[in-house]
């Protein structure tokens, strides 16, 4: 959700007579104010979806339900948004049902011009002035790999276009859940709960959910922000359904859903509906791009636990991190280096610090104690950036920090070789050792 910027208050005027919508329009427009028309409650929670009215002009009477239940749903996504109540018959009973709901005036049909806009004046001069948020410009998600940008990319889409669910695939350990974390973060919801159930391991995943009397738990408690369901393939089906319903029927203040699964066939209606927009994670091994940056990350987090000074770590540690397979993914990752961090009082974490199953030699491009022409090693270096590019040379020339053609001159001078053979052995950085 995003709040109204232009310099013309937009007000959104929801009735089902067209005459007079139109006279609405007209008489709002001559005074300058930007209109946006709806029809029915369906058509104005869609026109409300993506930014929020000044003022909502509000029937009592509409075709598909009540302006007061719809004045409900507004205020639900928008708390501040003023409103006005127009209908055709004074109802005192309905007029104070709509003033407790946040309407600030009642205005009877046949609507006299002037009283319209006294009314809209005083209902927009009483509306709070409320800061917008300052959002971060880019997701928190740590990593340089191509397949990295690609899921930030992809979830920062997401965030901007208020998705209402959203399923995040990968094995165990690969960061789903701090994925999860960093959608909510970067997104219009950051500032409510984000929310976790572990549908695996809930002992009554159902009362978790609703509450005792459907009207709460954890779907009520993350209204507005979002709720993260682990291992969501999990949930019996008629709990998905049942799921599904509640999001349908409450979605103006429903969180926002994102699933967490391993299996990218799982099955269910929830799960189905999550799929819409998905998000695979490669597993650790696929992605060495990331090993370097998360390692020092972890490193850096556990710095400030303990309230110790890292520097980081040797290049001999380095290539033991890039030689490891990981198949335990980002959590192996992130135990290792808590592991070590535990038993050292600051400085450089050394090579000896790490004790992983498969260390691997040295990558190519980075050698020790066997010097190798400047040459081979710059052209083994280039080989991994478009490894890490995903094949992509023009990202790959970004990285480097050279221009495209100056990268496609250097691979013709090259000796051709098979695709995906590099002049020297490159196994233990692409995590296959």
């Amino acid at each position: 959700m995003r709040t109204s910027e232009s310099q013309s208050p937009r007000i959104l005027v929801v009735d089902d007579d067209a005459v007079v919508r139109r006279m609405l329009s007209d008489t709002l427009g001559r005074a300058g104010y930007a209109v946006v028309q709806a029809c029915s409650t369906t058509e104005a929670l869609r026109v409300a979806a993506d930014e929020e009215p000044a003022l909502a002009i509000v029937a009592l009477v509409l075709p598909d339900g009540d302006g007061i239940e719809l004045l409900g749903q507004l205020r639900a996504s928008w708390p501040t948004l003023p409103a006005l109540v127009v209908a055709a018959c004074v109802e005192l009973r309905s007029i104070v049902e709509a003033m407790r709901r946040g309407a600030h005036d009642y205005l009877s049909k046949p609507l006299d011009p002037d009283l319209l806009l006294s009314a809209c004046r005083a209902a927009l001069a009483r509306r709070p002035v409320v800061k917008a948020p300052v959002r971060p410009a880019e997701l928190p998600i740590v990593g340089a790999s191509a397949e990295t940008a690609r899921v930030r990319e992809t979830l920062s889409r997401l965030a901007r276009t208020r998705a209402a669910g959203v399923l995040i695939v990968g094995d165990a350990g690969v960061g789903k859940t701090w994925l999860a974390g960093a959608l909510h973060a970067g997104s219009h919801r950051h500032h409510a709960p984000c929310l976790l159930l572990d549908c695996g391991r809930a002992f009554a995943p159902a009362v978790a959910l609703f509450g005792t009397d459907g009207n709460g738990g954890l779907l009520t408690a993350a209204a507005g922000g979002t709720l993260i369901l682990d291992d969501v393939e999990r949930l019996a089906l008629d709990l998905q359904a049942a799921l599904l319903d509640w999001l349908e029927r409450h979605h103006a203040a429903a969180p926002l859903v994102v699933g967490l699964t391993t299996r990218a066939a799982a099955e269910g209606p929830l799960v189905a509906w999550l799929d819409r927009a998905s998000v695979s994670v490669p597993p650790l091994g696929e992605r060495t791009g990331d090993i370097l940056p998360l390692a020092r990350h972890f490193l850096a987090e556990a710095g400030a636990l303990h309230g110790r000074q890292f520097l980081g770590f040797t290049p001999d540690a380095e290539h033991r991190l890039l030689g490891h397979g990981w198949p335990g993914n980002v959590r192996e990752l992130q135990e290792t280096i808590a592991r070590i961090a535990e038993g050292l009082t600051g400085g450089s974490a050394r090579g000896e610090h790490l004790a992983l199953a498969t260390p691997g030699p040295a990558p190519a491009w980075m050698p020790i104690g066997n010097p190798r022409p400047l040459k081979e090693i710059e052209d083994a270096y280039i080989d991994h950036v478009i490894v890490l590019a995903g094949g992509n040379k023009t990202r790959a020339a970004q990285l480097l920090g050279i221009a495209r053609e100056t990268l496609r001159t250097r691979s013709q001078r090259r000796e051709p070789r098979l695709p995906g053979e590099n002049r020297l052995k490159m196994q233990p950085v692409l995590g296959k050792a």
